[in-house]
């Protein structure tokens, strides 16, 4: 039992592409503890990782993905662990851990239905183990190794078949598969061309399409204890070959004969119940696995064309209720969709503006003093807002004041001494003064900001800027009234042709999602904006009515109403669409 398990693992982890190392534990059915240990390579590293993996599918009973889970010690390359358990009857035999390089999700999946697909065949090895004699069953897993080890599936089963004419000491052995309920003969033992359209290549399908039909293994001439089975097709082949015994299998996957084994022998040695079983189990066991590689080398195209066969198969054929009910739903879903209409809108992301935004800026060079808003306040028309250090203003003042006070007394004294141009000069030295305290005073009343209107200040914050400089020009503030909003929509550059100025809409924000607030379009930029790789139109929209509630830069998402569509059109349309640019990109 060992040598099976062990050459079983050796195979799975070369055929597994990327794998690194490799573990099998194995014990009491359903029971455990399970510690019989196989390693691959023998030799091995620090395992701890990947008996975690296999200890969860041991605990789940269901195949185990861990990604990235460690790094190879050599390339610093991270691997993933994959396990899967091994059932015997439905009872718990071991489990299959195998490290491997890191791929994708589809590839690791894929690598899990390969470990899958072999603890299949496992299964009926082991099963036969207590039933077939050892020489026996060290035929099989020869066979076996001998379909993984090819390269290429042709290659593969070439091999197996000259091992089977060898060890059973026939005359020819052909394999054949079934091509789209057709079956072709795809390797005949020691040939590297089979003529499809020979007489003998058509008898050897007609043969074998009799064993796959019925489901049975046949011979000719038949054995002792056969099964009542139709052989005409073996009695024509026979007697196109005088003096052959001929056996016929039929190899099962899934519970579905995929092809078939056909052996010719002398009837000198002609076959015997025991060697027919044993052809059997050979069917069994090869079936699945010369399966598996010919679909892999399949092109796309077959491998496509093979699942919708597949899924037409099982929806229309027996059993899979799920998929016939499912199926069903989706049907009438398309057929309701396809005859029922619903409101077609286009939807954007839009915001809150001000309609009106008015700058409250530095009016000269300063320092701020204090601050008396902040955006986010209301505020009244006339309340002060920000007020600029006056210091040095005021001392300006002062200055003015004083030589004003000082002209005063010398305009006076040449008036007493009626001195007319001293009383000249001095009147425009006052006049001068009068301009420069006038300037002052007019700064002074700048220093203290105040709004000009009820509103909100959507802009600003000077709390934590008090003493900071500031030049002249600069915006503090910037305030909007609270009764004048309008939205912006950032509508899809693919749906702004669907945009017509009237158009009715409505408008959930974020902040207020259980209300829908009425729009309509007022105007149509006709420039796009380039923003997170994606082109938008910039479209105007009027409130329909007014909220208390409404805050410039609120957000949301605006649906435009259309006209009435079919449902079907609706929901596919953004596809259909894209289907079409890809079509035209790509097709001369």
């Amino acid at each position: 039992m060992e040598s099976i398990l062990r050459t079983w693992l050796f195979q799975q982890c070369e055929l597994l592409s990327g794998a690194v190392r490799g573990e099998l534990l194995t014990g009491p059915l359903d029971k455990g503890p399970f510690s019989e240990a196989l390693f691959w390579p023998e030799v091995q590293a620090d395992l701890s990782m990947l008996n975690r993996v296999a200890q969860a599918a041991l605990s789940s009973r269901q195949a185990v993905i861990k990604a990235r889970h460690a790094e190879n010690s050599e390339t610093s390359e991270p691997l993933d662990a994959l396990a899967c358990p091994i059932l015997l009857d439905g009872q718990l035999f071991g489990v299959v851990a195998v490290e491997i390089s890191h791929r994708s999700l589809p590839l690791q999946q894929a690598a899990v239905q390969q470990l899958q697909s072999g603890a299949k065949w496992l299964e009926t090895m082991i099963g036969l183990h207590g039933t077939m004699a050892q020489n026996q069953l060290a035929n099989l897993v020869d066979l076996v190794t001998t379909g993984l080890d090819g390269e290429k599936f042709k290659v593969a089963a070439t091999e197996v078949a000259n091992e089977l004419l060898e060890r059973f000491s026939c005359n020819r052995v052909s394999l054949g598969f079934n091509h789209r309920k057709q079956m072709q003969v795809e390797v005949i033992s020691h040939s590297s061309r089979i003529e499809q359209k020979s007489n003998v290549v058509k008898a050897l399908r007609d043969a074998m399409s009799e064993a796959v039909d019925q489901g049975l293994t046949l011979t000719c001439p038949s054995v002792a204890g056969a099964e009542l089975a139709i052989t005409r097709m073996h009695d024509r082949l026979a007697k196109m070959l005088p003096g052959t015994s001929i056996c016929t299998v039929p190899m099962i996957k899934d519970g579905k004969a995929v092809g078939a084994l056909l052996l010719e022998r002398s009837n000198e040695n002609p076959f015997t119940p025991e060697v027919a079983e044993q052809c059997q189990q050979i069917g069994l066991l090869l079936g699945p696995l010369l399966e598996l590689r010919r679909r892999d080398e399949m092109p796309l195209a077959g491998k496509i064309l093979n699942s919708i066969l597949g899924g037409f198969g099982k929806l229309f054929g027996p059993r899979h209720v799920t998929l016939k009910v499912i199926s069903a739903f989706c049907l009438v879903l398309i057929l309701f969709c396809s005859l029922m209409r619903g409101t077609f809108h286009v939807s954007a992301d839009s915001v809150i503006e001000a309609d009106v935004r008015r700058a409250i800026v530095a009016p000269m060079q300063g320092f701020i003093a204090t601050a008396r808003a902040r955006a986010g306040d209301i505020v009244r028309a006339g309340d002060l807002l920000v007020e600029l250090d006056d210091r040095d203003l005021l001392l300006e003042q002062r200055k003015w004041q004083s030589q004003r006070a000082q002209l005063l007394k010398e305009y006076r004294k040449a008036l007493s001494g009626a001195d007319r141009a001293e009383i000249a000069i001095l009147k425009a030295k006052r006049a001068q003064v009068e301009a420069q305290l006038n300037l002052v005073e007019q700064q002074l009343a700048r220093t203290s900001l105040a709004a000009p209107f009820n509103g909100l200040v959507v802009k600003g914050d000077l709390s934590q800027s008090l003493g900071s400089p500031v030049e002249r020009g600069d915006i503090l503030f910037e305030v909007a009234p609270t009764d004048e909003y309008r939205v912006i929509l950032k509508v899809d550059d693919r749906d702004i042709g669907w945009l017509k100025k009237g158009q009715h809409a409505q408008l959930k924000l974020s902040g207020l999602p259980e209300k829908k607030i009425g729009l309509s379009i007022d105007q149509i930029t006709p420039v796009s904006i380039s923003e997170k790789g994606h082109n938008y139109f910039r479209v105007e929209a009027l409130l329909e009515s007014h909220s208390d509630l409404l805050r410039p830069g609120m957000e949301g998402v605006a649906k435009v109403v259309i006209s009435k569509e079919k449902l079907i059109w609706i929901w596919t349309r953004q596809l259909a669409d894209w289907l079409r640019l890809f079509a035209w990109q790509r097709l001369p």
